[in-house]
């Protein structure tokens, strides 16, 4: 009898390691593919670099089909974009306050200005990426400040995120990887077939990129932004044109470029993604790519806490714009 139960145990042991070390992670659903939630893309994946790895290598040793570990793929690489920006994906959490994620989010536009500074010649949409972000970093924090606005504020969040997920991961795999790489992640489905053709000359793709990000990414996201009833997401995404989304040296504002019968406001709101893609397209990354790679150094070598003050407006904009919001949000944003 005491045979007979050593022996059971002995199998029970194996097939409780067996199922631990045969973990594949395949066929897994993209259950925070927008980067709305805390950590990465499914919560079963590990944030382990050389757990991803080895599942990873045992993939493409038995040639499976990359579709089937898109997820644990599109992990690994956002693992290593955080790793290399210095942050905690683990803890990456939009639905935090602003001011909780506030190392996260300036890490995050660092990380960014560092890939440029290193690579100015190769990586140019990561100077363009840091030039615009502080009137956003700006937005997150203002709207954090009132609870009835933070949603917006989780929100500008969640997009900042996403795009991290999605550029900085393609970014860290052609770094780390180069354009194997990037096809790998072509073959599992995590970016398109455009996409990738732009990594053969990333240093030209900076328009390619920008719509991708604004076209692909954060669409749906500044939809429902804009839809959102209470407070009216009408007024607040206008607000964001308004003070937000302000141009690179030798653009134009969003009032500039198509005002309000001849006025100081804009005639369109930024949550609209056609109209934001003909501001961008046709105004503010061709500004940007007149920029000698000496200005963009000056910009992107400032303290980006330094810019950010300099945006700091979103919520002042909001006392006069939202009458109805309580006096005691009104006096903790001064």
């Amino acid at each position: 009898m005491r045979v007979l139960v050593v022996v059971a145990a002995l199998v029970l042991g194996s097939m409780s390691a067996t199922r631990a070390d045969t973990v594949d992670f395949l066929d897994l659903p993209l259950v925070n593919g927008n980067g709305e939630q805390r950590g990465g893309v499914h919560p079963d994946l590990p944030f382990d670099r050389a757990t991803l790895e080895r599942a990873l290598g045992g993939h493409r040793s038995t040639a499976v089909a990359p579709a089937r570990f898109k997820a644990l793929l599109w992990q690994y690489w956002i693992v290593r974009a955080a790793e290399d920006a210095g942050v905690r994906l683990s803890d990456w959490d939009p639905q935090g306050t602003a001011e909780h994620n506030r190392a996260t989010i300036f890490a995050v536009y660092d990380f960014y200005a560092r890939l440029y500074l290193q690579r100015p010649d190769t990586l140019r949409w990561m100077g363009f990426a840091n030039i615009g972000a502080p009137a956003f970093a700006a937005g997150m924090l203002d709207l954090g400040l009132l609870p009835e606005f933070r949603y917006f504020s989780s929100m500008l969040m969640s997009m900042q995120k996403h795009i991290f997920m999605d550029l900085g991961a393609m970014h860290a795999a052609y770094l780390h990887g180069g354009i194997k790489a990037v096809e790998e992640m072509r073959d599992a489905g995590i970016i398109d077939a455009e996409t990738t053709a732009a990594w053969a000359d990333p240093a030209q793709a900076v328009l390619e990129f920008s719509s991708r990000e604004q076209n692909l990414v954060i669409p749906d996201q500044f939809d429902r932004m804009r839809s959102r009833l209470l407070p009216p997401g009408e007024l607040v995404t206008y607000a964001i044109t308004v003070a937000g989304p302000m141009p690179v040296p030798g653009g134009k504002t969003p009032a500039q470029y198509r005002p309000l019968l001849g006025g100081p406001l804009p005639a369109f709101n930024y949550a609209d993604r056609e109209d934001r893609w003909d501001f961008l397209s046709n105004d503010t990354v061709p500004a940007y790519e007149r920029l000698s790679a000496d200005a963009v150094r000056k910009i992107v070598t400032r303290p980006f806490a330094d810019r950010v003050a300099e945006y700091r407006a979103t919520a002042r904009l909001l006392d006069r714009i939202m009458p109805f919001r309580s006096a005691a949000a009104q006096i903790a944003v001064r």
